[in-house]
């Protein structure tokens, strides 16, 4: 039996972090799941993302700012208690530190997924990545064919495996127009055009609050999720005359209810790996609009959305409106059930699991 830890930076709401927790809810045979963030405490966690409640086995070190070596002791003492046998890392900071605590237990295998590979265009971070793979053996994974690549390109890392992303296509299931509105509070007299994602510079909000004064007045926008730039995009969204058409929800816990009130998903950011909300989205049979980054352009196609050139904003609301006149029933949602199933997605990393414990 594998005992495996999915090791993330902080327990906050985002992509990479629901991904881990999609596996530690997941049913994967001969493996027991643990989520370890490495910030913040658990208290804090549940209260901002209380579906971390549902974890037998979540777990927060509280790392302090900087190098922590303590935080390498406290790594350490779980896998001892729990007899673990492979650390799942993700993102840069806990690659780092599964690689520390390694180390210190060598036969414990580590498994790595980069979700995106952006951050190896800069050369510090290219080499403390490389660096780190050389201090001790890890099995590199990437969440989309363009990653791989990208890894493969700017640092000479050549992953060993590619899994898509998934997501629980039980939960994200579409709901009516009408209760979802009523459930989050929005008008239902107007065309909505939504968007998940952290509220941070490059993510795209600025490209979308610009397109939004072009579109026709009966067209608005709703923004699901915060960060360090919720405040300077209101003023934006002020400054461009459109604030009244544009709605910010901040952290939402019922996202199927959020991807089932609007009319169409955008996500129009400058780098991404291969994002979930968008596979959340189209599993809520909402059709995309999406910037040609990361692997997007490997699970959206004409039928089902949009992919644009990060670098032609002008294209944007041409195509949102295109999105919007689309005839597509359930098709959508059909198509994502094939492509992004958190069941397929386990299955892939289980046998990755099992083929490092040979």
């Amino acid at each position: 039996m594998n005992n495996i830890i999915q090791l993330i930076q902080h327990p906050q709401v985002g992509g990479l972090e629901k991904m881990a927790f999609g596996l530690c809810c997941s049913e994967i045979t001969n493996s027991k799941m643990f989520l370890v963030a490495m910030e913040g405490t658990k208290k804090g966690a549940i209260k901002a993302w209380p579906q971390l409640e549902e974890l037998n086995n979540f777990y927060c070190l509280n790392k302090a700012p900087g190098v922590s070596w303590q935080t390498v002791k406290k790594l350490v003492a779980l896998i001892d208690k729990f007899d673990i046998n492979v650390i799942h890392s993700h993102h840069i900071g806990p690659m780092l530190y599964a690689s520390l605590a390694k180390m210190l237990r060598p036969k414990v295998q580590h498994i790595h997924t980069l979700h995106d590979a952006w951050y190896l265009t800069d050369f510090k971070y290219r080499m403390f990545t490389k660096a780190i793979g050389k201090c001790t053996p890890i099995t590199i994974v990437a969440d989309a064919k363009a990653v791989a690549e990208l890894a493969q390109k700017q640092a000479k890392i050549k992953p060993a495996h590619v899994v898509h992303n998934g997501i629980d296509t039980d939960y994200f299931t579409p709901i009516s127009r009408y209760s979802a509105r009523n459930k989050l509070g929005l008008p239902h007299n107007y065309t909505l055009i939504g968007c998940a994602a952290r509220v941070e510079e490059g993510k795209g909000h600025k490209s979308m609050l610009r397109t939004l004064t072009t579109l026709p007045y009966k067209v608005h926008m709703v923004f699901a999720g915060s960060g360090s730039q919720l405040e300077k995009m209101k003023a934006y969204a002020e400054q461009l005359g459109v604030a009244d058409r544009v709605y910010w929800l901040g952290c939402v816990s019922d996202m199927p209810s959020f991807y089932s009130a609007i009319d169409v998903f955008c996500l129009y950011s400058e780098r991404e790996g291969l994002p979930l909300s968008i596979l959340e989205a189209m599993a809520c049979n909402r059709p995309v609009v999406a910037s040609d980054v990361g692997g997007i352009s490997e699970v959206v196609n004409t039928p089902h959305g949009f992919v644009l050139p990060i670098n032609q904003e002008q294209l944007l609301a041409p195509n949102l409106l295109k999105a919007l006149s689309l005839n597509y029933g359930t098709r959508i949602r059909q198509y994502a059930l094939s492509q992004a199933t958190l069941k397929v997605m386990a299955n892939r990393y289980n046998k990755i699991y099992q083929h490092a414990m040979v």
